[in-house]
């Protein structure tokens, strides 16, 4: 029977990263529909065909219906139970992403990230290496919200022009963009960070108090990269062309200017502060702000819901997906079918293979990350890693670190990414020459940041 359950795991794993890859439908639909029909087959064969099933997963059935029961058979009433813990594993998460998006998508409205990025450009001096570490800093500041989309949308129009009038070439945009965008990528309203969070059931602040360290380490790395490409720009002759004086506004055009910037700034370090502090619960932040953003900059409520409606859809198609998800971490591991299918492993491979499964994940992934979406890596793969690891006494929060800090560094590289597709439109760069430019040196910044982590004991591979 654990043979037969894990053959059904590991199937439906299967065929969700197949639908996942080849783009056939939705993440949630995904999860919904496969998770729901190989349940509804478990409970059908269990309660028809009395299998055994509830009693090989006796040990999940931790509610007073079950434990009375000397043979526990997995019916629906169980179904609807591990369902219910499935959706509430994932609530918080959701809720967090949704007011983390609808919050930053107001300041920027209000200008805040615009205003920030003209200041910054003044300082620039028309300087091949200002421009570089300058383009590190506005991706830094404009991706606080999470979306590599919106990252792209506003950095790319801003700095392309000055790299063209300098001289520099926009594969260079691209690649210093893409280790930034990644490392700042690692908050916990991070999509990679949110997903860890969700299959190991905890905060994804949690996760991110003890990735800081580490991204930290990446942003370091970000900046030696951005010098470096810029000493390699200056030696093909770059920087050497004359700029108008105020080249670097017009760069960005017109834009919105907030009569309350400050405040907005304020607002936003108020609630970094509290997110680094952990005082309130990271969703409950995100909530008061996104209340206080809309109480500082827009007093109508006609514009207020225009822009509430505009940044709502973003915000529900993630959290459609987490939702989704929790439907699949019903089914497969808050019923323990995980476990077993991690025990099935573990008796077929060896074990100096199951002892090196943490070092090859955290390696492999940025080459994973050219074939595997986000959804497929994280759904599909880490569930399993979990479970081998777990069962050899690794922590799942050290295997979470793994997998989110090296896929979060190859996230902007990789083409199953929108966003990053959308970074090559923008700026006119293939998809190609993208991955060629910035591979190694992505791969370079996950090493050093999984290293980092080693080192501290905020990671540990055996």
């Amino acid at each position: 029977m654990e043979f037969f359950l894990a053959f059904v795991g590991f199937a439906s794993l299967i065929l969700i990263v197949y639908l996942l890859l080849t783009d056939k439908t939705t993440p949630s639909v995904a999860f919904i529909i496969v998770s729901g029909v190989s349940a509804v087959l478990l409970v059908l064969l269990d309660t028809n065909f009395h299998l055994g099933i509830g009693s090989l997963l006796k040990e999940e059935f931790d509610i007073a219906y079950f434990t009375k029961m000397e043979n526990p058979v997995f019916d629906f009433n169980a179904l609807k139970y591990f369902i219910r813990q499935g959706i509430n594993s994932v609530s918080s998460t959701a809720v967090l992403f949704i007011f983390a998006i609808l919050f930053f998508g107001l300041l920027n409205e209000a200008g805040v990230f615009n205003t920030m990025i003209n200041y910054l450009l003044k300082f620039s001096k028309n300087n091949v290496y200002s421009i570089c570490i300058l383009t590190v800093v506005i991706s830094v500041v404009v991706h606080l919200d999470g979306s590599g989309a919106s990252s792209f949308l506003i950095v790319i129009p801003a700095m392309l022009p000055i790299y063209e009038k300098l001289g520099m070439r926009k594969t260079t945009l691209m690649t210093i963009m893409a280790v930034s965008l990644g490392v700042m990528n690692l908050l916990p309203w991070g999509g990679p960070t949110l997903r860890a969070a969700t299959i190991i059931s905890t905060d994804a602040n949690e996760i991110w108090h003890q990735l800081i360290p580490i991204q930290i380490t990446g942003l370091l790395c970000a900046l030696g990269i951005a010098i470096l490409l810029a000493r390699k720009e200056i030696q093909r002759g770059a920087g050497n062309i004359a700029v108008d004086e105020d080249f670097h506004q017009l760069a960005l055009g017109e834009h919105h200017q907030s009569s309350q910037f400050f405040l907005n700034i304020l607002l936003l370090l108020v609630i970094l502060t509290l997110l680094v502090a952990n005082i309130l619960p990271s969703y409950f932040l995100f909530m008061l702000g996104f209340c206080f953003a809309l109480f500082i900059n827009y007093h109508k409520l006609e514009v207020a819901q225009k822009l509430i409606d505009k940044y709502s859809k973003s915000a529900i198609l993630m959290a459609t997906t987490l939702f989704g998800a929790g439907i699949l971490i019903g089914v497969f591991d808050k019923t323990g079918i995980m476990k077993v299918m991690a025990n099935v492993i573990l008796e077929i491979l060896p074990d100096w293979a199951l002892i090196l499964i943490p070092l090859i994940v955290g390696i492999s992934a940025v080459p994973m990350a050219l074939i595997f979406c986000t959804d497929s890596y994280f759904f599909g793969i880490m569930p399993i890693v979990v479970g081998i690891t777990s069962a050899l006494g690794i922590d799942p929060i050290s295997i979470a670190i793994i997998m989110v800090v090296a896929r979060n560094c190859a996230t902007f590289i990789s083409p199953v990414v929108p966003a990053t597709l959308l970074g090559c439109g923008i700026s006119g760069v293939s998809i190609k020459e993208h991955i060629s430019k910035s591979f190694f040196y992505v791969w370079g910044v996950s090493i050093v940041c999984l290293s980092v982590g080693a080192i501290l004991g905020i990671i540990k591979f055996f």
